[in-house]
């Protein structure tokens, strides 16, 4: 079989970032892949068509992209409608969040495709190598989107989120320990601000700790630290990995309440149900970014790193090369790649990964 790859154009609202640049794509067509990458797909992402041309890659139509491969990637899961494209011998690559979404998991069950999901490839050490470039561009921007929305004018409490003379310095509350919650950290700290992370386990927040600079606080996650911790905050950024309908309340509607008037919320977690934070139950977006309750302005856009198309691109193309390449080595070589197989969501019409499963198991449950 000969080894081909389709790079397919964004078509969710907001979303103008690129699975694959041309130096990923000449990267591919130098070991022998007819590259197929269809049209305008990079336009957003400062890549042209003839960009792509140069680098070996073949620029084609829709309905030609998504059949001339069965090797699809995407940077974000396709719609509904997109899934007619798919076939049984489709392998089709994205960031799906399948558990998000019932009737996009069904479409992609009903064609017999194979599914893979970003998010969830894993190494043998048990960390997801796939979004750490997201993770990082999330973690930073949610510091940033905070410190906007704390102006006066946008409905904030009127607190400049950085050190200034003679003025207190402001308070950042992370709950999480993990890349989003270190890149928030390290640029919250960076401003000048006073910085406290919650983590869960005590041996991993050590190692976190030890990486952080001056001005960052790291605490066990307990209800009450963490309450202290939160009211006297000006901005909370919830960055768990997953947030779901059966995750435990971490700050109920009661915190929010005693939070101070005008502090803001910013959730990079972004998941499903109530979660960890009742009152950030709907998402928002970038023509809407944030709602108030209680007065705490809440944010909660579950694609940060989609504002900034070019350089989220360039650093996700580059840093997924390598585990994309292995992919496609198992797909058209047979050889063994445990990382992406962990991140094997559908096959054969069945969900196969335990996440999905349990999930739409006690959805159906309820």
């Amino acid at each position: 079989m000969t080894k081909s790859i389709s790079v397919i154009k964004e078509t969710r609202s907001g979303e103008m970032r690129v699975v694959m640049m041309p130096r990923e794509v000449n990267a591919f067509v130098s070991t022998g892949y007819d590259v197929f990458v269809e049209e305008n797909a990079g336009v957003h992402a400062n890549a042209s068509n003839k960009d792509y041309e140069v680098a070996g890659a073949r620029i084609v139509d829709t309905k030609t992209a998504w059949r001339a491969s069965p090797f699809v990637v995407k940077y974000k899961c396709p719609s509904v409608e997109e899934t007619d494209f798919l076939t049984a011998d489709t392998h089709i690559a994205a960031y799906f969040h399948a558990e998000g979404s019932l009737p996009l998991s069904e479409a992609v069950a009903r064609s017999q495709a194979t599914a893979y999901s970003y998010e969830l490839f894993q190494l043998d050490d048990g960390h997801f190598p796939m979004p750490v470039c997201d993770n990082e561009i999330a973690g930073k921007l949610a510091v940033l989107k905070g410190a906007y929305h704390l102006l006066s004018h946008q409905g904030g409490r009127g607190t400049l989120l950085a050190d200034i003379p003679g003025a207190d310095r402001p308070r950042v509350v992370v709950i999480g320990y993990g890349n989003v919650g270190g890149a928030a950290a390290r640029m919250a700290a960076s401003l000048g601000c006073e910085v406290t992370v919650f983590g869960t386990n005590p041996y991993w927040l050590r190692r976190f700790a030890a990486s952080m600079p001056a001005g960052v606080t790291c605490l066990l996650n307990d209800p009450d630290t963490l309450a202290v911790q939160v009211k006297a905050a000006d901005l909370v950024i919830g960055a768990i990995l997953i947030s779901t309908y059966d995750t435990p309340t971490m700050i109920d509607p009661a915190l929010v309440q005693q939070m101070k008037p005008g502090s803001v919320i910013v959730d990079v977690t972004c998941g499903y149900g109530e979660g960890y934070l009742p009152t950030g139950s709907d998402f928002t977006s970038f023509e809407k970014p944030a709602y108030k309750v209680h007065g705490v302005q809440h944010i909660l856009i579950d694609a940060l790193p989609a504002t900034v198309p070019i350089t989220a691109s360039q650093a996700a193309s580059h840093n997924m090369l390598p585990y994309l390449q292995k992919m496609g080595a198992a797909i058209f070589e047979g050889q063994p790649d445990p990382v992406s197989k962990r991140g094997m969501i559908i096959q054969g019409g069945q969900f196969v990964h335990p996440l999905l499963r349990d999930t739409f198991n006690m959805l159906k449950a309820v």
